[in-house]
């Protein structure tokens, strides 16, 4: 998505600070966490998903809210969206269930906590899908502007670079985000020339890589 959750950053908003061994500041954001974390195995909706649900949050509230607020709040949103639960249920802090819980058990802390771990299975055969671009191909980064959830950075958009390697086959962020995916297409590594991106300025031989899905470049 673009604005403040452009994946390249936004100026104007101060040094970031940073905290090595900063985890959670208040046990309400451990359990804020651990909440996210196991709906997302027992729910419809996804990562990618949750994403762009977070990036729907108003830009005024997003900024004063903390991380982990902005987490439960787009939780929230999925959850009512996908007729899981209704505002009074939230409100109520209470979900009245109308299947025989017996014959489905809870999923366990174990099972959450080694599932993260493992992850997801996001990545397709290679061969799978032809592949539009070659390594040492020259691409430009599409400048479309989106009100969707995206993983490409508005300093590539428009800019010319080359292909360095063929990371495979994954989902598309972006079609499983709105609910249309997986839509599984090739994900290049894409070199830039650090004065391509950002002018005469910048170190001629430096470069920035970039990893983009191929809806993303157009043939030069």
């Amino acid at each position: 998505m673009d604005a403040i959750h452009d994946m390249g950053g936004k100026q104007g908003f101060g040094k970031i600070p940073l905290e090595d061994d900063y985890v959670f500041r208040a046990d309400w954001q451990r359990r804020a966490f651990a909440l996210v974390e196991a709906l997302a195995w027992a729910t419809p909706y996804n990562t990618d998903q949750h994403r762009h649900a977070v990036e729907r949050v108003p830009p005024e509230e997003y900024l004063r809210r903390d991380y982990f607020e902005n987490w439960i709040i787009a939780s929230e949103t999925l959850l009512q969206e996908a007729g899981l639960v209704d505002q009074s249920e939230l409100e109520a802090g209470l979900k009245h269930f109308d299947i025989d819980r017996t014959k489905h058990q809870p999923v366990g802390s174990k099972e959450i906590v080694e599932a993260t771990r493992a992850g997801a299975a996001l990545r397709f055969p290679d061969d799978s899908q032809a592949a539009r671009f070659q390594v040492g191909q020259s691409v430009r980064v599409s400048k479309v502007q989106t009100a969707r959830h995206t993983r490409v950075p508005g300093y590539v958009r428009g800019k010319i670079g080359e292909i360095v390697s063929d990371e495979g086959v994954f989902q598309f962020a972006d079609a499983v985000a709105a609910g249309t995916g997986p839509a599984p297409q090739h994900c290049y590594n894409v070199a830039f020339s650090t004065s391509t991106l950002w002018g005469e300025d910048a170190e001629a031989e430096d470069r920035i890589s970039v990893d983009l899905w191929e809806s993303y470049l157009e043939p030069v």
